[in-house]
């Protein structure tokens, strides 16, 4: 429901930036030592697939928001 309300319902697009914003894969996860897909891999497959996903989702938002601004101003 939040999450897919966050998501756009089906039409979410990554540079949007909704999961690293509405705190969907939110830092606090990011420091705790076993939110690591390698770790959680030995419990879960699947949870490991979402682990993997919500951190590398969060690293393409840092990197998009950085290049994002360079990309405008070279258009202009």
């Amino acid at each position: 429901p939040a999450a897919a309300r966050a998501l756009g319902g089906g039409r979410w697009q990554p540079q949007h930036g909704a999961v690293a914003r509405h705190g969907l894969c939110s830092r606090p996860y990011q420091s705790n030592s076993s939110f690591d897909p390698e770790y959680i891999m030995s419990k879960s497959t699947a949870a490991a697939g979402l682990c993997s996903w919500c951190l590398n989702i969060v690293r393409f938002y840092g990197v998009y928001c950085e290049v994002e601004p360079k990309r405008l101003a070279l258009e202009e």
